[in-house]
């Protein structure tokens, strides 16, 4: 049945692609883009610097500076720590790649980075700051929602706080690469990773642009939970919309979710506790923005 379903949707997008044509190519040539002037130039540097944080060793550093204090809040080690804040500055899916990375570096055992997937995949200060925020004439909804967005991760860490404890112990980590050698691999690696991120983002264009030829303009809330950037450029200046985009922010959008799946495709891991955590970082967002509102409004 999973299957007949599967090809029946399959058909009806190649039937959508014929008869709407235009407006696909159009939605195409809109996430090229937003590709071209947003995703690239705010996520491939930090591609680029987290694989090199983590390749050469810097994480481990983080067990000594952070884990006394982020890592006990957490509930994580100094390499879980340091996924967390290069997520909540590089913005989706750094965080999410900044795990694969420590996965594949043997720093981290496979039950911690399903576990720091729940909640160290966020969205970065750029985006909240410049685009989220900008949808709203207070000046303080900005950092009120970037505030909202890494208060609410931290508060879903601890309902995973002994998920993946007792499921593998970290594996041995190997001698750390040349810098030269890490930095061929860092960057051949970022730019595989958005070729990946930049094409999701592509087709999710073309979904939604093809879903409102047919049904008219959507939601904020229905195109913010299919993609992250059409929902929140459409959320109003009301009590309402900032509820609305610090809910969206928190869940990131199926095309988010794609995209972290892509950037971790060879490291087997399970997505549940990923999808879970950003299902309760959605809500917990949700209430903390109805809470702020009386300050920001």
């Amino acid at each position: 049945m999973k299957r007949w379903v599967t090809l029946a949707g399959v058909v009806a997008l190649m039937a959508a692609l014929l008869l709407y044509g235009s407006e696909a190519a159009a939605a195409v040539r809109r996430g090229l883009s937003l590709c071209a002037q947003t995703v690239i130039p705010s996520l491939f540097p930090f591609f680029v610097a987290s694989s090199l944080f983590v390749s050469l060793g810097a994480a481990a550093s983080c067990q000594r500076l952070f884990a006394p204090v982020l890592g006990r809040i957490l509930g994580c080690t100094g390499s879980g720590v340091s996924a967390f804040l290069l997520g909540a500055v590089g913005g989706y899916p750094t965080g999410g790649r900044t795990v694969g990375e420590l996965l594949r570096g043997r720093q981290i055992s496979s039950g911690e980075a399903e576990r720091l997937l729940a909640f160290c995949n966020n969205c970065g200060p750029a985006f909240i700051l410049g685009i989220a925020g900008g949808r709203f004439a207070s000046p303080a909804a900005p950092v009120s929602l970037y505030l909202i967005h890494i208060v609410s991760s931290i508060i879903t860490a601890q309902f995973f706080r002994s998920a993946g404890k007792t499921v593998s112990p970290p594996i041995r980590q190997v001698a750390n690469p040349s810098a030269t050698g890490a930095l061929v691999r860092a960057v051949s690696g970022g730019a595989y990773g958005m070729v990946s991120v930049c094409a999701f983002v592509v087709f999710f264009q073309v979904l939604l642009s093809l879903a409102e030829s047919r049904l008219g303009i959507l939601p904020p809330w229905l195109c913010g939970f299919f993609e992250l950037t059409a929902g929140v450029s459409r959320v109003a200046d009301t009590r309402a919309g900032f509820i609305c985009a610090a809910g969206l922010l928190g869940w990131g959008g199926v095309s988010v979710h794609c995209q972290t799946a892509a950037v971790l495709e060879d490291s087997r891991l399970s997505m549940r506790r990923y999808l879970l955590g950003k299902a309760a970082q959605c809500l917990l967002s949700s209430a903390l923005a109805a809470l702020a509102w009386h300050w920001v409004g």
